[in-house]
């Protein structure tokens, strides 16, 4: 029965769908001091195992979040992906060698997505948010000023509550995007694949991540810390069983694709499931958003779906609360859809060709990948690439309508990239720190880098920054200065001076004569200019944020 009656909660932003997604949203909405409401029609949360698999750039958010260090603790790291082909490896990848003082966190992290969901609540919790189970959007309609939703509560009565934004985190049958009429294009691979926990009987190593392709089949075994692994079986079209799955047929595949001699044992969670490739045609309608599963699915060969859909709610995020706070410009919260939908698409691309090659059963091109595969990965830039699309740290919005790269002379590190980590000290002769810890801040960070500038033109520069925050941009953004050498007689202006003793910051930033950088809070370089370049910067802050006490642009 529905009363339609108008509740006077009135939430900045409505969540629906209680996944990894919408509580990675949720908690970094509340952290920022958002109102949020989180939904989820579902009784209770996901206990499968489902997703196993979380990377680098999305630990280095967790970090951001203050999750980073329990995820930690309750999984698995493994360094080391391994992919056999006939029984010899054709590819192995150590993410230490090309990451290691690149991150706090140069490895792959193995949590089954039920204990991912398990923390990302404990932490809610501890933010003051909670699940509502069993609450469904019913209807939705929208104007400038907001949203007015409809919600189903357990006992079946309608609840009308007005927020002023929706964001659909609510997976593949999204309600949010089928009420917005999105189409979800795209095809099905027609591939079936099969999953499951079992004990393995081997000589391999339990920390490292091990995949067999074997004419046209292909199995990856992920360590889990209960002892078992999780078994991910992909198959050749028209090859796959019907039916349940069963710990015999996980064996076969086994026997036929390796490693020889390895005995499964002890089965649970065990799925099948088809493959397809698909994503919305747009992100965003208004003051309503699609992340996560919801605007994209593909193939799980990658393990970056669950990764992927985080990272949509972590870039929405920051940009939603700066635009419920009155300190964003309508620019700002647009660039959402334009960055995360190039991801999106630029995701199925890989995933679709990594699917293919894992299948590949026609004998010439089989030889072909096993014959190129050793030799290309055996390059270290081609390694170095490998590991870096692995960890995800190679995702740029250098093309986003946020970004601006002022500099004549521009290197490998561009505007719009993963902002580098170095070592700094905040004083002379302190223990030094990691620029990432500066970086889990909720404003965006400026760094002005002195270089081998002249005092003089330092303080001039760090003065004029200082004036333009002070304009009512502080609570949006936080300045450091960062030097080669201890600047004793120079004041902080609002902001903190960082020593670079060793030069590794500057070097990182390709900034021998200095530069002015401001780092987004997702931990991308959004502004890049020479130094000097304080109206360039001016323009930019003007373009994207509303001072305190301001007026949109």
């Amino acid at each position: 029965m529905s009363d339609g009656s108008l509740t006077a909660a009135t939430p900045d932003v409505l969540i629906v769908g209680a996944g990894p997604v919408g509580l990675a949203l949720a908690n970094d909405l509340l952290r920022r001091g958002i109102r949020c409401h989180i939904i989820d029609k579902a009784e209770h949360a996901e206990q499968k195992t489902k997703a196993m698999t979380i990377h680098v750039r999305t630990l280095e958010l967790f970090a951001k979040m203050g999750v980073a260090h329990t995820a930690i603790e309750r999984g698995l790291t493994a360094a080391h992906m391994n992919i056999y082909s006939g029984g010899k490896r054709l590819i192995q990848i150590d993410l230490r060698t090309y990451l290691l003082g690149r991150t706090p966190y140069p490895y792959i992290l193995l949590l089954p997505q039920n204990e991912t969901e398990q923390l990302l609540t404990e932490h809610l919790q501890c933010l003051g948010g909670a699940i509502a189970w069993q609450e469904e959007l019913v209807g939705l309609t929208q104007d400038e000023e907001g949203v007015e939703t409809m919600l189903r509560h357990p006992d079946g009565t309608v609840e009308r509550v007005r927020v002023g934004f929706v964001v659909g985190c609510d997976g593949a049958h999204s309600t949010v995007r089928h009420v917005l009429g999105l189409q979800f294009v795209g095809a099905s691979f027609e591939r079936s694949l099969a999953v499951g926990n079992v004990r393995m009987t081997w000589d391999l190593s339990s920390e490292e991540i091990f995949a067999f392709v074997h004419q046209g089949t292909f199995i990856a075994y992920f360590p889990i810390a209960d002892g078992r692994h999780r078994v991910v079986i992909a198959y050749a079209l028209g090859k796959a069983p019907t039916g349940d799955v069963t710990l015999e047929e996980i064996q076969q595949v086994i026997d036929a694709s390796g490693p020889a001699g390895a005995r499964a044992s002890e089965p649970v969670d065990l799925a099948r499931f088809h493959v397809n490739q698909r994503r919305t045609e747009r992100y965003r309608a208004s003051r309503i958003f699609l992340a996560g599963d919801a605007a994209h699915i593909h193939s799980p060969v990658g393990g970056q779906g669950m990764n992927t859909g985080i990272q949509d709610a972590l870039n929405l995020s920051w940009k939603l609360a700066l635009m419920v706070q009155g300190q964003a410009s309508e620019r700002l919260l647009e660039s959402y859809g334009t960055e995360r939908e190039h991801v999106g698409a630029a995701l199925l691309r890989g995933t679709s060709l990594s699917t293919r090659l894992a299948l590949m059963h026609n004998s010439l091109g089989v030889a072909l990948r096993d014959a190129l595969a050793p030799i290309l990965t055996s390059l270290p830039p081609a390694a170095r690439r490998l590991a870096e699309s692995m960890a995800e740290i190679n995702i740029t919005y250098r093309e986003s309508p946020i970004t601006a790269d002022n500099r004549d002379k521009k290197g490998a590190l561009r505007a719009g990239d993963r902002a580098p980590n170095a070592l700094v000290r905040m004083c002379e002769g302190a223990e030094p720190r990691s620029l990432f810890e500066l970086f889990n801040s909720e404003r965006s960070i400026l760094l002005l880098l002195a270089s081998q500038q002249e005092a003089a033109a330092v303080e001039r520069q760090w003065g004029e920054i200082a004036a333009l925050l002070s304009g009512g941009y502080h609570e949006m953004i936080e300045a450091y200065l960062v030097t080669r050498m201890a600047t004793p007689g120079l004041k902080q202006e609002g902001g903190q001076i960082l020593q670079d003793a060793t030069g590794e910051l500057h070097q990182r930033y390709e900034a021998e004569q200095g530069g002015v950088v401001l780092v987004r809070p997702d931990g991308y370089i959004g502004f890049w200019g020479p130094f000097g370049a304080t109206e360039a910067l001016r323009s930019y802050i003007q373009a994207l944020f509303v001072p305190s006490g301001g007026t949109q642009p």
